[in-house]
C-alpha cells in the first residue's frame, strides 16, 4: 500500500508538544560548549531556518514519497551496525525543521500568523517523521525518553547472538589502548563534522543471560578515499585528507558488568554511571558493515555484509584518525568566518541527503545563495542564537499551553 499522509492538526500539534519537551530535556541535559573554531549555534540556526523558511527539507521528503518512498520501510532497513540513518537521523528530522518553522513564528509574531500553506508543509513533516521510530526501536516507541529505562535498542535478537560469538576478553593493557583509541575517533569525528555529533552512533543497552549489557558506539562515513555513495564528498568534503582509513565505517562493541545504571539520549549519546566504568569492561568487538545502498536492501535477510574486525585494524583506523585529525585543524584554522559558518550550515542542511538515499531520484547538493542573506541577521544575536531560545526557559504550564515549538494554529 502507498504511504499517504492523513495526519489531522491534533495529532501534529501532539508531536510538536513532544518534540518541544524531548528536544529541552536533551539540551537542558548537556554543557554548552561552543567550539573555539567553529560558530557551531549559528550555524545551526542558520540551517535549521532555510529548512522551513525555503521548504527546503518538505520538498526533499515530498518528493520521496513522491517517488514512492514509505517511511515505513526506512526503520526496518536501518536496524543493522552503522546503518546510513539512525536513532539521531530520526529525531533530527523532526527536530531541525521545527527549531527553523519556531524561528521564523517568533519573527512573525506567533503562529497564528503562520501561512496555510507553511502549516500543511509542517503537518507533513511530522507525519512522516511519525513512522521512522517505531519501526526502527525494538520497543516501537517514538522517541528514546519515552522509554522507561531510557534504552536505545534497535538490533534483533538474532543479530546480537551472532555478534556476541566474534567478542573476546581483554586484559588491562588493552583496555587502555581501547578508551584511547575511541578518544582520538571521537576528537577526529567532531572537527570532521564542524564539531558537532554526526557520524557517531550509540546504541543498546542490550541485555545478555549473564547479566553482562552490551553497548554499541558506531563511527560512520570514515574516509577512504573513495565515494561511499553518490555525491558524499559534497556533504563531507572536510573528510578528504591524505591519510585514509582502512575500512568505511567501524562498529565497537563492549559488555559491562556491576553498572549502576545505562541511559541514551534520542541523539544517540549513552550516560553511563559510573563514568569511570574501565574495571567493568568484560569483553570488545569490533565490525565492518558493507554499505549496500538503502535501494538494494531487503529486510532482515539482505542488509549489508557485517565482517568482524581485528584488534590491529581498530589501532590503524585509530592512527589514521590521529593524523586526519592534524591535517584537519591545520587546513580549518586557515579558513574565514564565512567559510567555517557555511561547512557547518552545509554539513546540516544535507543530513537530507542521508534520507534521498532511500529513493533513486537526484539530489541537489547546492546551498541556495538565499542562505547567506540569512548570516549578517543571526551573527547579531548574542552566541549567534536565535531569541526564540528563550521559550525553552518558561515553566511547565506554560510550555503546555503553548510549547516551545508552536502549536499550529487551524
Amino acid at each position: 500500500m502507498i504511504w499517504k499522509s492523513t495526519i489531522t492538526t491534533e495529532r501534529a500539534n501532539e508531536l510538536i508538544y513532544i518534540m518541544s519537551e524531548n528536544v529541552r530535556k536533551g539540551l537542558f541535559g548537556r554543557e554548552a560548549i561552543e567550539s573555539q573554531l567553529f560558530p557551531v549555534t549559528t550555524y545551526i540556526c542558520i540551517a535549521c531556518h532555510q529548512l522551513y523558511d525555503q521548504s527546503f527539507q518538505y520538498e526533499i521528503i515530498k518528493k520521496m514519497v513522491d517517488y514512492g518512498c514509505d517511511p515505513r520501510e526506512i526503520g526496518p532497513k536501518c536496524k543493522t551496525l552503522c546503518a546510513f540513518l539512525n536513532g539521531l537521523s530520526f529525531q533530527s528530522l523532526a527536530m531541525l525543521y521545527l527549531h527553523g518553522r519556531a524561528q521564523k513564528i517568533f519573527d512573525w509574531g506567533g503562529a497564528e500568523h503562520e501561512p496555510k500553506q507553511k502549516k500543511e508543509e509542517t503537518k507533513f513533516i511530522l507525519d512522516f517523521f511519525q513512522y521512522l521510530n517505531p519501526n526502527y526501536r525494538n520497543d516501537g516507541l517514538l522517541l528514546a525518553d519515552q522509554s522507561e529505562d531510557e534504552n536505545m535498542r534497535i538490533l534483533d535478537k538474532d543479530l546480537i547472538e551472532k555478534l556476541r560469538e566474534d567478542m573476546f576478553g581483554v586484559n588491562k593493557e588493552q583496555i587502555k589502548k581501547f578508551k584511547r583509541t575511541l578518544a582520538i575517533l571521537t576528537t577526529h569525528n567532531y572537527l570532521d563534522k564542524c564539531d558537532c555529533r554526526a557520524g557517531i552512533f550509540e546504541h543498546g543497552p542490550y541485555k545478555m543471560d549473564s547479566g553482562e549489557l552490551l553497548i554499541f558506539k558506531e563511527f560512520l562515513f570514515l574516509y577512504t578515499g573513495e565515494e561511499l555513495y553518490p555525491g558524499r564528498r559534497r556533504v563531507l568534503g572536510l573528510s578528504e585528507t591524505k591519510s585514509k582509513s582502512p575500512i568505511s565505517n567501524i562498529s565497537i562493541a563492549y559488555t559491562v558488568k556491576d553498572i549502576k545504571s545505562v541511559k541514551f539520549t534520542d541523539w544517540g549519546t549513552v550516560f553511563i554511571d559510573p563514568t569511570d566504568f574501565s574495571d567493568k569492561i568484560t569483553s570488545i568487538g569490533f565490525w565492518n558493515r558493507e554499505l549496500l545502498l538503502p535501494t538494494k536492501q531487503r529486510y532482515p535477510d539482505k542488509m549489508g555484509k557485517i565482517e568482524p574486525v581485528s584488534f590491529d585494524i581498530f589501532e590503524q583506523v585509530g592512527k589514521y584518525a590521529q593524523s586526519a585529525l592534524n591535517e584537519l585543524y591545520i587546513k580549518i584554522a586557515e579558513w574565514d568566518y564565512t567559510k567555517r559558518l557555511m561547512a557547518g550550515v552545509n554539513l546540516y542542511t544535507n543530513f537530507l541527503a542521508l534520507f534521498n538515499i532511500f529513493t533513486e531520484i537526484p539530489y541537489n547538493w547546492e546551498i541556495p545563495k538565499k542562505t547567506y542573506d540569512y548570516i549578517p541577521k543571526f551573527q547579531k544575536y548574542p552566541l549567534g542564537a536565535h531569541p526564540f531560545i528563550a521559550r525553552f526557559t518558561r515553566g511547565k504550564k506554560k510550555r503546555k499551553i503553548d510549547p516551545t515549538y508552536y502549536y499550529i494554529v487551524d
